[in-house]
């Protein structure tokens, strides 16, 4: 045989190792195991010990194992595990949905936990019983516990996580924020109990992130000592609301207060929607559902009217600003107040999208690891691992390192945030608009930055990546949606321009800032002809001097606006128009300081890393991150006269050398992520690299995978059997035009 031939049998032989069976059947197993070789040989070669990773990403090893326990209790309770959620109908969804929220409420809060009432007689028992009621705070404070559960899962079943994201987290996070202490009371045991489903009436058919421009209405009738909640107009219908198309008894409904023909802006009142028995809407109410949608089927979105619904006066959430029974107006001690519940949202949302992220790089690169394609020059009779492309390492790499950079940065928000609610208590409101500012940033581009790289990691899979299967396509379907809840991305990057170029003005008048604009205090003395003290290739490689880059580009960033904005003003411009004539500038600007954020957390947790192997294998992707993020920057930098073009040179060729560095780590630092494979619910993540063999296996249990079609014998029956029709006869003449 000559080498053509060699090569095709070898090809062959792959291939049927790829398609192979184990075990019992028609094809024999053997060359099977392959694909499990190919995993096992990537965790070999791991230059830092894994497992020190995870609890690092975890926050000690101690959490680590609860992580692993309460896996451990979603995976074995037959109510909260559904792998087949993929075939499921919309209302089978729903349906499932639900009887998980009702099964966590009587088992993991009511009872105790799992096995509540049994006596523990074992060290292991009592260790089991400790958790599972640290388990049963879900729904309660933000303590760690509780956002660690809701975390995992959020990524297993993203509609339970919104459908109880939108009960104790929008709703009861409304009226214990906004609401009194006697009416928080009043409602907390039957919110904690499920007595009542409540949602977040707050986004119009007309109107989402202009708030202002709400048109539904709470009229006070001092005669009766009541509201009026009504929808007016069309525009008005309470719009996209999480859990009021089916299930929803309470809203928390935003409206512009009106005392005496007098509008004071809006406000959130309490309002119940449906009987709490029959389910039935109350009179006054018109309440339904927004129907398909592009994900998240097991949550039912929909739509409220409030047709001159009257509640009590007392019903009107008063924590902060208040109406008299004489209709007196009592403005809140400070408007900023009402911020603090608008971050949790967008805290909670920068978490999921790191984890979701790590979720689909899991599967993507074990089953690069895996997946094989054409024979290497070096090795012609065997295929390569697409991973060792360097075309996939430049599309999955940088968004591993990313998924890391990512991770550090929401638990460092989430800090700042916890803070913030200790300091709110207190009154004190100075770190308030930094962390509002940042955390609307970060929402907006963490969540772009997910959507985005959950479609490239289902591109990564080829073909395969489009079947449900695969993991990933229902991830990005139920993902896209972050986008544009909590917030519009662009209004909210433009939120935190604002406050970077307030922040920047402040500055040059002499005023020093503290806390996430910190930094913007060297724009007093900067000097704009300094460069960037990069002179070798190895320098690009200095944290600091990747921090300075991005440092100097924010101040000279914002400096441009600030100038466009005060020539503008000078044409006579109003306020409003200044602002705007920068919209898309602002956007670019919260962009680079939201990159700047996240580098400098990235780099400041890899500091805190004792471990030598663990902190090197971050750093190499700290500087991958740092590089490719610096390069979609090269020609401002360059505007700037920050960098010179060999300066850029050296950008790109350490990407290229940092590249396969990484991926020497790829496998081991994906499994540091400790997903265990019921969560991925992929059978090409699978952690023991049996890919094909699952793969096929689960689509043939799909429901009608065999078998012909339900509707062969109506539509496809009457075309196979129908008689041939009778050839017309075609004259010559014509026929030779033809």
């Amino acid at each position: 045989m000559n080498d053509n031939t060699h090569v095709a049998v070898a090809r062959l032989n792959r291939l049927a190792a790829q398609l192979i069976r184990s075990g019992d059947g028609p094809l024999s197993s053997g060359a099977v195991s392959a694909t499990v070789n190919s995993l096992e040989e990537e965790r070999r070669r791991a230059s830092f010990d894994v497992k020190l990773l995870t609890n690092i990403l975890d926050g000690g090893a101690e959490w680590t194992d609860m992580k692993e326990f309460l896996f451990g209790v979603i995976e074995n309770d037959p109510v909260l595990r559904d792998d087949n959620r993929f075939d499921m109908t919309r209302q089978e969804t729903r349906e499932r949905t639900m009887e998980k929220i009702a099964h966590i409420m009587k088992t993991y809060t009511s009872g105790g936990g799992v096995g509540a009432g049994k006596t523990a007689k074992t060290e292991e028992e009592k260790a089991q019983r400790k958790a599972e009621k640290a388990a049963s705070k879900v729904p309660g404070p933000r303590d760690k516990m509780s956002i660690t559960f809701w975390s995992l899962m959020s990524l297993y079943d993203p509609s339970w996580a919104t459908r109880i994201g939108v009960h104790f987290g929008l709703f009861w996070g409304a009226i214990s924020g906004q609401g009194t202490k006697e009416q928080i009371k009043k409602f907390s045991y039957d919110v904690q109990r499920g007595r009542i489903f409540g949602c977040y009436a707050m986004t119009e058919l007309g109107h989402g992130s202009y708030i202002q421009g709400f048109e539904t209405t709470a009229t006070l009738d001092k005669t009766k000592d009541e509201w009026i909640i009504n929808s007016p107009t069309e525009t008005s219908t309470k719009w996209w609301i999480g859990m009021a198309g089916q299930t929803a008894t309470h809203s928390v409904v935003f409206a512009r207060l009106i005392v005496d023909g007098k509008d004071h802006g809006v406000h959130s009142f309490m309002v119940q929607i449906r009987d709490t028995t029959t389910g039935e809407p109350l009179p006054g109410i018109e309440v339904g559902d927004c129907g398909a949608k592009m994900g998240r089927n097991g949550l039912d979105n929909g739509y409220i009217q409030y047709h001159n619904v009257k509640i009590p006066r007392q019903d009107m959430l008063m924590r902060w600003a208040q109406v008299t029974k004489e209709g007196e107006y009592i403005k809140p001690p400070k408007a900023q107040l009402s911020y603090g519940a608008l971050i949790t949202g967008r805290v909670s949302i920068l978490n999921d999208s790191a984890n979701w992220v790590k979720k689909a790089l899991t599967i993507s690169l074990r089953y690069s690891a895996v997946r094989r394609q054409f024979p290497s020059a070096e090795n012609p009779n065997e295929e390569s691992k697409i991973l060792d492309y360097a075309t996939h390492q430049m599309r999955l790499l940088p968004i591993l390192a990313a998924s890391y950079a990512y991770h550090f940065t929401s638990d460092q928000l989430n800090k700042h945030y916890e803070s913030l609610l200790q300091d709110l208590e207190r009154g004190d409101i100075s770190a308030l608009a930094g962390v509002h500012a940042t955390s609307a940033g970060l929402k907006a581009f963490g969540t772009w930055w997910c959507n985005e790289s959950l479609e490239v990691t289902r591109q990564c899979l080829g073909g395969h990546g489009y079947s449900s299967y695969a993991g990933i396509s229902p991830l990005l379907a139920d993902f896209a949606v972050n986008c544009s809840w909590e917030g519009d991305n662009t209004v909210l990057a433009q939120q935190t321009a604002k406050f970077l170029i307030k922040s920047l003005r402040k500055v040059q008048s002499g005023k020093k800032m503290s806390g996430f604009e910190s930094y913007m205090n060297i724009a007093k003395d900067m000097d704009f002809s300094q460069k960037w003290n990069v002179s070798a290739i190895e320098d690009v490689l200095d944290a600091d001097q990747q921090i300075k880059a991005f440092q100097h580009l924010v101040i000279f960033v914002a400096s441009k606006i600030s100038i466009i904005m005060e020539e503008e003003s000078k044409k006579g411009r109003n306020k409003q128009q200044v602002w705007s004539s920068v919209m898309a500038e602002q956007v670019f600007l919260s962009r680079v300081h939201c990159d700047y954020y996240v580098l400098h957390c990235f780099i400041n947790a890899i500091r805190d890393v004792e471990d030598a192997k663990v902190a090197r294998s971050l750093t190499n992707m700290r500087n991958l991150h740092a590089l490719v993020t610096l390069e979609k920057y090269v020609s401002h930098l360059l505007e700037s006269g920050f960098v010179n073009g060999k300066q850029t040179e050296f950008i790109r060729r350490q990407i290229r050398n940092m590249c396969p560095v990484v991926r020497q780590d790829a496998i081991p630092l994906v499994d540091a992520f400790n997903f265990p494979d019921f969560i991925l619910n992929s059978p090409l993540g699978r952690y023991d690299g049996e890919v094909y063999k699952n793969y096929f296996e689960r689509v043939k249990a799909a429901p009608n995978a065999v078998g012909r079609a339900h509707y062969w014998d109506k539509v496809i029956r009457p075309m196979t059997t129908a008689p041939p029709k009778a050839k017309k006869q075609v004259d010559p003449s014509v026929q030779r035009q033809l």
